[in-house]
């Protein structure tokens, strides 16, 4: 009797790809991380930790000067007119910043520059520790603990956290609590350090309207919510402060600096370079509405169709780029971004190689190498602009690779539903 012919199996699918391909980097990098000792690793937080506690004792933490000033002055209402002597900048910072570090501005300085680098250093073994969280779920802990502590040094050299390190920034913290929160925190409990997150620093607001639009209504809610009760708690312990920089000074971007200063990588530093002059509030509110809206609406649409973390490094690179005052040490997210290039299971083709190339580009911070400073006001003319916004470029191109994908994505779906009408029609429904 014969055997019945054996039926065709089914293709593996897309998905079904690319859950393979990750478990096969999930074993390779598993398997290195347990064949090897700690050593290296071990080697790389040493190098870390002593290179930041030295730059901390010998060198002035500026902007972490400027915080505790503003932790001086928190509950006085001239929290928004002194000035901090060395750069002659001014805290602008939301007074709930202030508030927090209050309790610093009582020790002394160089034990305030020592604790808060390790305190960065921590967060930024944090962020490596939950970008690899986010990227590839499949490996153990042991593992993620080994490559995180592995790639300190490495990361730490990345422009955004290396400018952090020298100027006492606190942006490290906030990108751990942002990126936490947005990728590992469980959904029904998402959304409470994105509040707190934007108490210190507004720019995370932008994740607002993204979580209520994309249907994480409780997510949205909470941390509206927490941003609120920080505002109102802040408001009841400094009034007087709190009035001055909700009536007065969040309107006034240029009070943290010249915006078309080579190292502001938004949209306002890129258009006030390459016209040579700074544009006016309107233009700059018009600018900065426009870049929200169009990667508002391509971080949506990703999120439907895509993948929530290519969504969210969306979001993230579009807030880099609408932020009026959006300084290089910012960009403490691009670590998530290389994560998902190189590891990430939705990751693009050849995704290893792009991320090599981010990674090599924020190593190099191109823009420092155009002519600026004081007798240079507006940098990188002509053939040196793309030079001059390597940063906002890479953001740019983040967003609207994005958006060809989504594109092709569709084709196939119109035609699908191109190919069903007539059938419908011929079968007369």
């Amino acid at each position: 009797m014969a055997s019945a012919p054996l039926s065709n199996p089914k293709p593996p699918s897309s998905d079904d790809l690319a859950q393979t391909r990750s478990t096969e980097l999930s074993d390779h990098l598993g398997t290195i991380a347990r064949n090897r000792g700690w050593t290296w690793p071990v080697l790389s937080a040493a190098i870390a930790t002593i290179g930041i506690t030295i730059l901390a004792i010998v060198h002035r933490l500026i902007d972490l000067g400027t915080y505790l000033l503003g932790g001086t002055h928190a509950f006085r209402a001239d929290l928004y007119h002194v000035k901090y002597a060395p750069t002659h900048l001014g805290f602008t910072y939301p007074p709930f910043a202030a508030v927090l570090f209050s309790p610093l501005s009582h020790l002394p300085v160089r034990l305030d520059q020592i604790l808060f680098s390790w305190i960065s250093l921590v967060a930024l073994f944090g962020v490596l520790f939950v970008s690899f969280r986010a990227t590839i779920p499949a490996l153990d802990r042991r593992s993620v603990v080994w490559w995180a502590m592995l790639l300190l040094t490495p990361i730490g050299l990345l422009d955004p956290v290396r400018e952090t390190f020298l100027l006492g920034q606190v942006n490290i913290l906030l990108a751990l609590a942002v990126i936490a929160d947005m990728t590992v925190v469980p959904p029904s409990r998402r959304g409470y350090l994105v509040g707190v997150t934007a108490a210190i620093k507004l720019t995370p607001l932008i994740l607002v309207p993204y979580l209520l639009l994309t249907r994480q209504r409780g997510s949205g809610l909470r941390a509206l919510g927490t941003f609120i009760v920080a505002g109102v708690a802040t408001t009841a312990l400094a009034s007087s402060a709190s009035k001055s920089y909700w009536t007065h000074d969040v309107w006034k971007p240029n009070s943290a600096g010249w915006l078309p200063w080579v190292g502001n990588q938004g949209v306002v530093g890129v258009v006030d370079r390459l016209l040579g002059h700074t544009i006016s509030s309107l233009t700059t509110f018009s600018l900065v509405a426009v870049i929200v809206v169009i990667g508002l609406s391509i971080a949506l649409q990703t999120y439907r169709v895509s993948s929530p973390l290519l969504a969210f490094l969306v979001i993230e690179a579009t807030e880099s780029m609408a932020s009026p005052v959006s300084w290089s040490h910012h960009f403490i997210w691009v670590i998530l971004l290389i994560a998902w290039l190189a590891l990430a299971s939705d990751r693009p083709a050849h995704g290893k190689w792009w991320a090599a190339l981010v990674a090599v580009i924020f190593w190099a911070a191109p823009f420092w190498w155009v002519p600026h400073g004081p007798s240079v006001p507006f940098a990188g003319h002509g053939w040196l602009a793309p030079i001059a916004d390597a940063f906002f470029i890479v953001f740019m191109v983040l967003v609207l690779a994005t958006l060809v994908s989504l594109l092709r994505r569709a084709r196939p779906r119109r035609r699908l539903r191109n190919e069903r009408g007539p059938l419908r029609e011929s079968a007369g429904l």
